[in-house]
């Protein structure tokens, strides 16, 4: 069984993949409050669920503390800030989601607030506590209509999509916007594709498509991954059968670039810092230095407040990897 790591002050919350904030360098910023996931979807890019096969440890973060990191890295932000909270698991099972959503809300410089979720545990109570937390939209993974194929490409016995769409109609009849988000499975739901696409339209549903893509760690090494161009010719395909507009862009939610705060770090630079927790996957830490977090790799056999010598190699988007530095 996975552990479950609490973030709490004063861990920073910029650095990791699978908590705390994400900033690609652009006015959406990804909020990360639970990894874990109750399903596992055979295409998962990021081995979420039971089935996992890498993780070993899950993390939750306090709310508050969380928002308030959140209002430090938006007040930096020329433009208004979009917020998508999403994450490598189900973030609407934050215990506390919608005290983190009235919170983000309630900052001035937010335009807009947005959560990603399978919809799994979504109904009408949950719903109306997500309208009175002021949430815009929900962004909703949905892969097949099918009810016994939905269930085999989640993992999960319990996945009735016939109550996700009766619940995501009412969501958008008590003023939430839903954006579809199904996952483009070449040569297993193509079909199922156009009829979602149909279902957006009959809805006043927003639909973007994703592309599969193959992960080292995800699942779903037996699905063919197609290139970019082949994946917009099926868009443009299916833009004509459908009559629905599906090739969007970051303008179509307002995302422009805008400032970031780092990276702290460059590639190669040699960092001391303290170990502070188990790492997301096996012989995984996690090294705090310079109020960010590192994961360090390939690590084994040390203690939470060892100090250790660390060389960066990677350091994009504000997620640091790291190794020992034994020079």
């Amino acid at each position: 069984m996975k552990k479950l790591i609490y973030i709490n002050y004063p861990i920073p919350l910029i650095g990791h993949i699978a908590f705390g904030i994400v900033d690609r360098g652009t006015n959406l910023l990804q909020i990360r409050p639970f990894s874990n996931c109750p399903m596992s979807c055979i295409f998962c890019s990021v081995d979420a669920g039971p089935n996992s096969r890498y993780r070993v440890t899950e993390f939750i973060v306090n709310s508050d503390h969380l928002l308030d990191w959140s209002y430090y890295v938006i007040s930096k932000k020329i433009h208004k800030v979009n917020v998508l909270i999403d994450g490598v698991g189900e973030p609407i099972l934050h215990p506390e989601i919608h005290k983190i959503i009235k919170g983000l809300k309630g900052n001035p410089k937010v335009n807009e607030v947005a959560i990603e979720t399978h919809g799994l545990t979504l109904n009408k109570a949950n719903i109306n506590k997500l309208v009175d937390a002021g949430l815009d939209r929900l962004n909703v993974s949905i892969d097949s209509l099918d009810i016994n194929k939905a269930k085999s490409l989640t993992g999960h016995k319990g996945y009735d999509i016939n109550k996700i769409l009766e619940v995501l109609i009412y969501a958008k009849l008590q003023g939430i916007d839903v954006l579809l988000t199904p996952v483009w499975l070449p040569g297993i739901n193509d079909e199922d594709i156009v009829e979602i696409v149909k279902t957006a339209k009959d809805y006043n549903f927003k639909i973007g498509i994703q592309k599969f893509i193959k992960h080292k760690y995800g699942r779903g090494n037996d699905i063919k991954e197609v290139g970019w161009k082949e994946f917009y010719n099926y868009l443009d395909d299916l833009e004509k059968i459908t009559m629905v507009r599906l090739k969007l862009s970051p303008m179509d939610f307002e995302i422009f670039p805008d400032i970031r705060l780092g990276p702290v770090f460059d590639i190669g630079e040699r960092v001391i810092g303290e170990v502070i927790s188990e790492g997301w996957m096996r012989n995984e830490m996690i090294v705090k230095a310079k109020n960010r977090v590192i994961t360090l790799v390939d690590a084994n056999d040390l203690d939470v407040g060892m100090e250790v010598k660390v060389r960066i190699i990677r350091n994009k988007d504000e997620i640091y990897l790291a190794r020992l530095d034994w020079q």
